[in-house]
C-alpha cells in the first residue's frame, strides 16, 4: 500500500493506493496532526510507502515524519520541478511552484482534462492555467472563502465571520458577505479562464478550456460556474502518486 499525504495551510489529507487505485482516504486538522497516525490507524497496517506534499509549517511536517519514523518509514516529499509526467512549469523559478499546485496540474493533464483551468479552492484560491500541450502558462493566488470573511472581520467593527448564503441579490448583511466571497472567487476564475481561451485563439485553437476544481471550497463554486466543469476531490493525492512514482 502506498500512502500519499497532501498537507495544506488548514488539513492534512490523506488517501491509499493500491496497484495505483486510490482506497481509504481522510483528512485532519493540522491542530491534530501529532496523532495522525494513531487515529489513522497505520500503526496497525503500516504503508510500504509514504510520499507527501507539504506547504504549511515545518512543525506538522516535522511532526509527520516523526510518526512515520516510530514505523521505521520515511516519508519521501516531492518537488516542484521545471518538467515532469508530461507537463512543464512555466513558473520563473520552477521550485517555489506550490507542490500541491504542481500535483493538481500533473493530474489534470494525466486525467486528460487539458487545457484547463485547475482552481484548487482551500485556505486560498490558486487559479492555475494549463495548456493543451502541457504547458502551465501561469497562475494566481486568491484569498479563499473563509481567509475573505475572517479579513473582513478583522478589519472592519461592525462585520463578522457569520456568512449567509450566496444571492442574486443579497437583502441582508449575512447573505452579502457570503455572496461577495463566492462572487471574488468565481471571478478570479473566469478571468483566469478568459486569459487561457485568449491564448488559445492566438496560437489558432479553437478548444474551450474547462475548469477542474479541487479543494474544501470546491462545491460552494461549483454552482456558479457553467455546465460542464466538476470537482475532483482527490486531484492534489492523485498528482503527488504520479510525481512520487515518476
Amino acid at each position: 500500500m502506498l500512502l500519499v499525504l497532501d498537507i495544506g495551510n488548514t488539513r492534512l489529507k490523506w488517501a491509499e493506493f493500491h496497484n495505483g487505485q486510490i482506497g481509504a482516504r481522510g483528512a485532519i486538522f493540522l491542530a491534530e496532526v501529532e496523532h495522525f497516525v494513531e487515529r489513522a490507524g497505520f500503526a496497525a497496517r503500516v504503508p510500504e510507502r509514504v510520499v507527501g506534499s507539504h506547504v504549511a509549517n515545518l512543525v506538522s511536517k516535522e511532526r509527520v515524519e516523526r510518526q512515520f519514523a516510530a514505523l521505521g518509514r520515511t516519508v519521501q516529499w516531492v518537488a516542484s520541478s521545471a518538467s515532469a509526467c508530461g507537463v512543464r512549469n512555466g513558473y520563473d523559478d520552477p521550485a517555489r511552484l506550490g507542490t500541491d499546485r504542481w500535483a493538481a496540474m500533473v493530474a489534470a493533464w494525466q486525467r486528460g482534462h487539458a487545457p484547463c483551468i485547475v482552481a484548487c479552492a482551500g485556505t486560498a484560491l490558486t487559479v492555475d492555467q494549463l495548456d493543451d500541450n502541457g504547458q502551465f502558462l501561469g497562475g494566481a493566488i486568491v484569498a479563499g472563502y473563509h481567509a475573505m470573511l475572517g479579513g473582513l472581520a478583522g478589519n472592519t467593527a461592525a462585520l463578522s465571520v457569520d456568512a449567509g448564503d450566496w444571492a442574486a441579490q443579497p437583502t441582508n448583511t449575512r447573505d452579502a458577505l457570503a455572496t461577495g466571497a463566492i462572487d471574488a472567487m468565481v471571478g478570479a476564475i473566469e478571468r483566469g479562464h478568459m486569459r487561457l481561451t485568449q491564448r488559445l485563439r492566438e496560437r489558432g485553437s479553437r478548444l474551450t478550456p474547462r475548469i477542474i476544481l479541487t479543494g474544501g471550497s470546491a462545491y460552494r463554486l461549483l454552482a456558479h460556474l457553467p455546465e460542464g466543469n466538476s470537482v475532483i476531490d482527490s486531484l492534489v493525492l492523485e498528482g503527488v502518486r504520479l510525481l512520487a512514482e515518476s
